[in-house]
């Protein structure tokens, strides 16, 4: 009987150190068999605050500044805050929200190894970022896209060897459990108009971005009935009016909103674009269900975007300028496709 009885009390105490073991480490939700059983990223932009001075808030480069690339209206609000970007606060929050919804991997957009202006501020947020997920030991990976730091010129050879060489060894050899692998290599993207003219083995090389572009990806597009208007030149909402598309090789890329108005207003752009800008259409939940029917085809999923702020597209926990939802309001539709496969909004 005594036996028994330390038997019983024996088994409490690992239950009980179980559950606080659980409750000290949270386990990571998995996308269950109703949602999606394949990875989903977001784009991911470090181009907010100061990186050198460490200063944030409206006026500092991303937030309502007119530097460039980050530069431009902003009127939606991070429920933190006008945040730095270079951060392990910024990080620790943003990897956070978004491993709750189900995202496990980032899409950096990075403008070359410069070491001066923005550019070179991003390049250290970048380095950090992968620094950050090693030193939590994370299980989100990042990966990188090369954007249009060279304007609207295709990268030369000497200027593709020398990023194909930075990228592999400052992100994708250093931090290879970190970095997010497509395919059996390190993924690595190209927004258009770079086409990079050789190929990389070290990498998975795709280029992506939108129509008219001979892309291997295409960024996003929405359907027509979502459109609402459109201000030229620059612009041709013909372009982007669709289903998403899914490639050869089974990626997909959705978007929420796309809402320029404000960039145009600011100065910081010549055109506009604006689809479901008062997200009161429901695009975000159209394109996910396109999703979901088409799961059979669907090998990865991108969300165009964390961050984006300038175009709208953002999903990251924020205030919105012209909607009345829920600052998580985009998050949990994320996490509810991607966990059950259908969104249904709350009761009142």
């Amino acid at each position: 009987m005594r036996r028994k009885l330390w038997a019983l009390i024996l088994i409490m105490v690992v239950i009980v150190s179980v559950a606080a073991f659980l409750s000290f480490y949270p386990v990571e939700p998995v996308p269950g068999t109703e949602g999606l059983n394949v990875p989903v990223g977001t784009f991911l932009y470090l181009w907010y605050g100061n990186a050198t001075a460490g200063v944030g808030g409206l006026g500092s480069p991303g937030w309502n500044s007119s530097t460039y690339p980050g530069g431009g209206a902003v009127v939606d609000t991070p429920a933190i805050g006008y945040y730095v970007s270079d951060s392990n606060a910024t990080f620790q929050w943003q990897v956070k929200e978004m491993q709750s919804a189900g995202i496990g991997f980032a899409v950096i957009s990075w403008w070359g190894p410069s070491r001066t202006g923005e550019a070179g501020a991003i390049d250290k947020a970048t380095l950090d970022f992968f620094r950050f997920l090693k030193g939590t030991n994370s299980t989100f990976k990042a990966a990188v896209m090369v954007d249009t730091f060279d304007g609207g010129n295709n990268l030369n050879e000497s200027t593709l060897s020398s990023v194909y060489n930075y990228v592999y060894s400052q992100f994708a050899s250093t931090y290879s459990d970190w970095y997010f692998s497509w395919e059996g290599h390190p993924l690595l993207l190209f927004f258009n108009p770079i086409y990079p003219q050789t190929n990389d083995t070290r990498f998975t090389v795709r280029t992506i971005g939108n129509r008219p572009n001979p892309v291997d990806w295409l960024f996003w597009s929405a359907p027509g009935g979502f459109f609402q208007s459109q201000l030229q030149p620059g612009v041709d909402a013909a372009n982007d009016i669709g289903n998403p598309l899914i490639s050869s090789d089974g990626e997909v890329t959705i978007v929420p909103r796309i809402d320029s108005y404000y960039n145009n207003r600011s100065g910081n752009q010549e055109g506009y674009l604006r689809f479901d800008p008062a997200l009161q259409l429901g695009l975000y939940q159209a394109e996910w269900s396109f999703v979901i029917s088409h799961r059979s085809q669907v090998k990865l999923v991108l969300i165009y975007s964390w961050n984006e702020y300038h175009e709208r597209s953002a999903i990251e926990p924020h205030y919105d300028g012209t909607s009345a939802e829920g600052y998580s309001y985009l998050l949990n539709v994320t996490a509810a496709y991607v966990f059950n496969g259908t969104y249904t909004r709350a009761a009142p």
